[in-house]
């Protein structure tokens, strides 16, 4: 979701074919040693404060974040930093509930402001580390909300600026750790994709062959000294060793670390609950899935107790507990006239289809039946709508 695998796959593969190669120049930046400093990213005391606001952020405290940050905002040349802070609330929001797109136009209006309000100082200043940071960071966030709506021609545009101005920050401003996230991540993707992928290496003179080991140095380095970008690498590591190292020891640590630092965030709890339940690991899953039910339940977030309900029943009813994971998946469905496109949601087709197998093994099939049927009905695209059909037809 912040991430499925699949979509990086595709957007990596489109940048990597599409974006220029490191040296190219794109933003009309002077490749000459960086002027006089002033920015606030070689500003020790900005560095401090905004490594806090930003775990602030991650942990859901938006208020105390802008609070840390004031000070430093009422600076006109913060300006982009500013507009660039206001859609971060934007961001947890759409993460929280990936299945509505209600803050898609806000959040693109106030990137889209960050990135204009970047420009401006760039007129004045074509080498203005702040604003090209910023213009640089805007552009990825639109490309990976337009990756996980499926609009690739635009995420592809995004994309491709947002890296193209980290190649040209490099050039001037190598030691700013910053950058290591995005060429992190150029570097690793462009090496699992020529190895993994034939179209790939059909087409490999005109693509970088990128360096998976460079890769992770990177993001470990953005992950531990970055001003912006610590939690996003920390992040993005445990996502690579899921996923792609297959080191799942690894993942765990990244992914525990994301959550003892950021409790308040279900969104990282949500994942780790997903990962254990995927690896098997069941009693890891019952525990946490208690502390979360815990933790969340009084807030009444209702996408987060979906899912959390959901996977309780889905612990119950590995478990042979029929009776409680029925509870459970009727209190997940209970939920479906407040949410945004009601019994459609991927959680709500999920316990329906696990309450209605609960129903055949109960011994209950026209119950099973009548559940099967109602996701069949369904206008969705979904690969649970299949396998519901092919119940129907046992």
């Amino acid at each position: 979701m912040m991430y499925s695998p699949k979509i990086w796959v595709i957007l990596s593969a489109l940048l990597l074919l599409y974006v220029s190669h490191p040296l190219a120049k794109h933003t009309g930046i002077s490749h000459s040693a960086a002027a006089d400093s002033g920015h606030l990213l070689e500003n020790p005391d900005f560095i401090k404060d905004v490594q806090q606001a930003i775990g602030y952020v991650y942990n859901q405290e938006f208020e105390r974040s802008r609070e840390i940050l004031s000070p430093w905002l009422e600076n006109e040349k913060a300006q982009p930093l500013a507009a660039f802070w206001e859609g971060l609330p934007l961001w947890w929001d759409i993460l929280a509930d990936l299945e509505t797109d209600k803050h898609d136009t806000e959040f693109i209006r106030v990137m889209e402001s960050a990135d204009r309000a970047s420009d401006l100082v760039l007129r004045r200043d074509r080498r203005n580390l702040d604003a090209l940071v910023i213009k640089s960071l805007s552009n990825g966030f639109l490309a990976r909300l337009h990756a996980n709506r499926g609009s690739w021609y635009k995420s592809l545009t995004h994309g491709r600026q947002a890296i193209n101005i980290l190649f040209n920050i490099e050039q001037i401003y190598p030691d700013v750790p910053d950058i290591q996230f995005g060429l992190g991540l150029y570097n690793y993707f462009s090496a699992h994709l020529n190895e993994q992928y034939r179209v790939v290496r059909a087409v490999s003179w005109m693509i970088p062959k990128g360096d998976k080991k460079e890769g992770l140095e990177r993001l470990k380095v953005a992950a531990e000294e970055s001003a912006y970008m610590i939690p996003e690498a920390s992040y993005f590591l445990g996502h690579i060793y899921l996923n792609y190292e297959k080191d799942m020891d690894l993942a765990e640590a990244y992914l525990t670390d994301l959550i003892d630092k950021y409790p308040q965030n279900p969104f990282f709890n949500r994942l780790m609950l997903r990962n254990y339940y995927q690896q098997r690991e069941y009693n890891k899953a019952i525990k946490l899935n208690d502390v979360l039910i815990d933790r969340f339940e009084d807030d009444g977030h209702l996408p987060t107790l979906e899912e959390l309900y959901t996977m309780r029943g889905m612990l119950h009813y590995r478990r042979i507990q029929y009776t409680e994971a029925e509870a459970y998946f009727l209190q997940v469905l209970s939920y479906s006239d407040q949410l945004d496109l009601g019994d459609k949601r991927q959680h709500q087709l999920l316990a329906r289809y696990q309450l209605g197998r609960l129903y055949m093994r109960t011994g209950k099939p026209d119950m099973a039946d009548a559940q099967f049927r109602h996701i069949t009905q369904l206008k969705v695209d979904s690969p649970i709508q299949d396998r519901a059909r092919r119940m129907i037809r046992k």
